[in-house]
């Protein structure tokens, strides 16, 4: 057998050669390896069968235990975890080409690390003891394997270390038409408490957020200014609540009669949009004409804009109201009846049973529209009698629902009520119950009696400020 002399390194390169692609990357990977083989001695072409055997390391020089019996030790401090042999015979001038990967496909290549490769050659047939492997400078001893160079790193031309483009988690996204992300790409909320317009505080003049590409609708904020523009008409459903100035009046204190201190923001606004008149310098829509009525009265008389006490009286017939059994125990006369000597219409509940005996009156309030707030000692009182003073026998109950339909939970004396001569209870509230202008709450009156025993409800009184 000739002995090899050298192997002339042409080319080591990678392009496309097939349609073969891993599932990290869409261009397909195979190297090009290409040398030459000649005689050691006459430098004449070798061109009998020859193996190849190529290997990836994470370095150049190649160390003692590396290769153990013609056998490549995959435990090797720097081994690159591929190798393939492919058996060759040179052309007529010793030429020989392999498409590395071919065997055994390419590992996926991690592109922060450099790649070398370790060519060895024997003649067919011979042991595996007799791969040579090819020294690239045998008088260097740190130069032993060639280094894979730039072409194969293409392949991150379609990644960026290791991540390829797509839509799942760790991919990269590519922008679209006009540099804008596509919509197949953006997600449908974020679960962050906090998304922030211009992290790097770039901005000096305003921070923007723009509806639709044509209409064009935009929320800023003037960063000289101090405040936040929107470029179009902004409907508000539900409170709103201000602090600070409007149209240079503090809100503080304006108090509840706001449209008098504000009336001449309405000339700011497009009388095409807004259909109002003017009494007394206050600002009205046309269609509020109770209130427009309300404010000529105080303008004409002399009544005061300021808050007021007020009170409501309910006397039996209670109007609105129904009466209402829970289902059992309900067996008993209800009637309307007069005491002259205090001056008190009254509901009687009598029973001639034995066990107690109960029947609602139900009661369905309007708040009215002037409303601000109830009596902060005793909004509600309720005039009560019993022909005897055991609980037992005779008693009254009072319960409430607030305008959204949430039961009141009372403080004073609401249950037990007993006396046998006209008492008043003081009811209040605990909490923040709903009570909105011109809608409706509900009273509720239980009363219990038996053995011909009665029980009594008269005046009741609303007290509020408006």
């Amino acid at each position: 057998m000739a002995k090899i002399k050298k192997i002339t390194l042409l080319v080591v390169s990678i392009f496309l050669l097939s349609a073969t692609a891993s599932a990290a990357t869409s261009v397909p990977e195979k190297l090009i390896y290409e040398a030459r083989l000649l005689d050691s001695g006459t430098n004449d072409p070798l061109t009998t069968a020859h193996e190849f055997r190529f290997s990836f390391w994470l370095a150049s020089p190649v160390n003692a235990g590396d290769v153990v019996g013609g056998v490549i030790d995959p435990f090797a401090l720097n081994y690159g975890g591929w190798e393939e042999e492919q058996t060759v015979t040179p052309n007529d001038l010793g030429f020989v080409s392999f498409e590395l990967g071919t065997v055994s496909p390419l590992p996926e290549i991690d592109y922060t690390e450099h790649l070398y490769l370790q060519v060895e050659v024997k003649a067919a047939g011979d042991p595996i003891t007799a791969y040579e492997i090819l020294d690239r400078d045998p008088a260097d001893p740190l130069n032993d394997r060639a280094p894979v160079g730039s072409v194969p790193y293409a392949l991150n031309a379609d990644m960026i270390d290791n991540a390829e483009i797509g839509t799942s988690d760790g991919d990269i996204v590519l922008l679209g038409p006009g540099g804008v992300f596509p919509s197949s790409v953006m997600p449908g909320g974020t679960d962050q408490d906090t998304f922030i317009l211009d992290e790097n505080d770039s901005s000096v003049t305003s921070i923007g957020l723009q509806f639709g590409s044509a209409l064009g609708k935009l929320l800023t904020y003037d960063i000289g200014s101090g405040y936040f523009n929107f470029n179009d008409s902004v409907n508000i459903e539900g409170n709103l609540t201000l602090t600070g100035t409007v149209d240079g009046y503090d809100v503080s204190d304006l108090g509840d009669d706001v449209t008098a201190h504000l009336d001449g923001g309405a000339s700011k606004h497009d009388a095409s949009e807004i259909d109002v008149e003017a009494v007394d310098g206050h600002f009205y829509s046309t269609g509020d004409l109770e209130t427009v009525i309300d404010d000529l009265d105080e303008a004409i008389f002399g009544a005061t804009t300021a808050l007021m006490d007020r009170i409501i009286v309910l006397n039996s017939q209670f109007e609105g109201a129904s009466y209402v059994g829970d289902g059992s125990d309900n067996i008993g006369r209800l009637y309307l009846d007069n005491d002259n000597t205090a001056k008190e219409n009254y509901y009687e509940w009598t029973s001639t049973q034995s066990d107690l005996q109960d029947y609602d009156i139900i009661l369905q309030i309007t708040v009215p529209k002037t409303f601000d707030s109830w009596d902060a000692i005793s909004p509600w009182t309720v005039n009560y009698r019993s022909s005897t003073a055991d609980p037992l026998s005779t008693k009254a109950d009072i319960f409430m629902w607030d305008t959204a339909g949430n039961p009141v939970t009372l403080t004073g004396m609401s249950t037990n009520l007993v006396s046998t001569s006209w008492s008043q209870t003081g009811l209040g509230f605990s909490g923040s119950p709903a009570f909105t202008q011109g809608e409706s709450f509900i009273i509720a009156i239980r009363l219990y009696a038996k053995d011909n025993e009665t029980m009594n409800i008269g005046e009741i009184q609303l007290n509020y400020t408006g």
